[in-house]
C-alpha cells in the first residue's frame, strides 16, 4: 500500500492497518485480486484525492471473498454506475458505446498495439463525447499489469478472467462485448485510418490496412448486419485513387477472399443492394491491383459477388 499511497499531507496514517487486513481477506489468497484492487484503489485516489480514503475501503465489504466478478463490477460501475438513474441518459449511452468500442477493439486486435496507438486507432470516437486516452487511465487496473513503462507506451494486457467475465453473460449487459459488434467497429475505426492516411505508413495505418478486412469478415460472421450507415459512407471512400494506393499494399488475395466472404454474408441477410456496390467496388479494384495467379482466380471466382456488379 505504501506505493500507492501519497506523500503528502493527510495520508500519514492512511491507510488503517484494520482496512488492509480486511482486503486482504477479501483477496483471499488470489494474488491477481489483490494486485487488481491496489490498481483500482489508486486509480480511486488519482481521481477523487482524500475524498477516496475512506470510500475505497467501504466498497470491498460489500462483496464476496475472493470473488473476482464482484471487485470486477465494481470496477465498471465506478466508470458508469448502471445501479441507479442515469442523470443525463445521452451522457450515459455515450460512455457506454465508448466503453464497448474501446474494450472490444483491444479484446479483437489482431495484434498487440501500445496504448498510444490505440488512441490513434480510435480517432474516430468524438473526443467531445468519449476521451479515450482518460477512459484508458481510469480502466487501467484491469488493462495494465505492473510495469515501469510509460503509459502510452504500454501495452494493455487484460488478464483471462476479465476478457472471459466481459464477454459472459455474467458481465452487466450494458457493459457485455459482443464479438460481431466489436470486430464491426474495429473495422470502422480501421477504415477511418485509411481513407485519412494519405502517405502515411505508421504501425496504425500498416495495421489497419492489414487488418480491417480480417474484421469485417468477423463481424459479419458474428451477425452485424448492413444497418450502419457511416460504414457505407467508408466503402465508398476505399474506392479513391489515393485510398487504393494506401490500402493495396497488402495481401491482396486475403483482402479478397474475407470481404467477398462478408459481403456475400450480407447479401443472405438481405442487405440493401445498393449499398453493397461499395463493396462490389473495393473488390473490383482488389482484383485489378492483384496478380492472381490462374488457381487463385478459380478459387476466387467462388467468392465473388455478381448480383452486386
Amino acid at each position: 500500500m505504501k506505493e500507492i499511497t501519497p506523500d503528502e499531507p493527510g495520508w500519514e496514517n492512511w491507510p488503517p492497518p484494520g482496512e488492509v487486513q480486511k482486503l486482504s481477506n477479501k483477496a483471499n489468497g488470489l494474488f491477481h485480486y489483490a494486485a487488481t484492487a491496489l490498481h483500482w484503489i489508486e486509480g480511486q485516489i488519482s481521481q477523487y484525492g482524500m475524498a477516496s480514503r475512506k470510500r475505497v475501503f467501504e466498497k470491498f465489504t460489500q462483496m464476496g471473498i475472493g470473488q473476482l466478478e464482484d471487485l470486477y463490477r465494481l470496477i465498471l460501475t465506478s466508470f458508469e454506475n448502471i445501479d441507479g438513474p442515469a442523470q443525463e441518459a445521452d451522457w450515459r449511452a455515450s460512455q457506454l458505446r465508448g466503453f464497448q468500442h474501446v474494450i472490444g477493439a483491444i479484446l479483437m486486435l489482431e495484434k498487440p498495439l501500445t496504448i498510444h496507438q490505440i488512441t490513434a486507432l480510435l480517432t474516430d470516437i468524438p473526443e467531445d463525447n468519449f476521451d479515450v486516452k482518460n477512459f484508458l487511465q481510469q480502466m487501467r487496473s484491469v488493462l495494465i499489469p505492473g510495469t515501469t513503462t510509460s503509459f502510452e507506451d504500454a501495452t494493455p494486457q487484460m488478464h483471462k478472467s476479465f476478457r472471459d467475465y466481459i464477454m459472459d453473460v455474467h458481465a452487466p449487459e450494458e457493459f457485455r462485448i459482443h464479438t460481431g459488434h466489436a470486430h464491426f467497429v474495429t473495422a470502422r475505426s480501421c477504415l477511418e485510418v485509411i481513407v485519412k492516411a494519405g502517405s502515411q505508413s505508421d504501425v496504425v495505418v500498416k495495421y489497419s490496412v492489414g487488418h480491417w478486412y480480417r474484421h469485417l469478415r468477423r463481424a459479419v460472421e458474428g451477425g452485424v448486419t448492413d444497418e450502419d450507415e457511416r460504414m457505407w459512407e467508408l466503402f465508398g471512400q476505399m474506392v479513391g485513387k489515393a485510398v487504393v494506393n494506401t490500402w493495396a499494399a497488402t495481401d491482396l488475395v486475403d483482402l479478397f477472399v474475407d470481404v467477398a466472404t462478408a459481403g456475400w454474408g450480407l447479401l443472405k441477410q438481405h442487405a440493401n443492394k445498393d449499398k453493397m456496390k461499395g463493396i462490389s467496388n473495393i473488390l473490383i479494384n482488389a482484383k485489378g491491383s492483384a496478380c492472381f495467379s490462374p488457381i487463385a482466380h478459380v478459387c476466387l471466382a467462388h467468392f465473388f459477388l455478381p448480383s452486386c456488379l
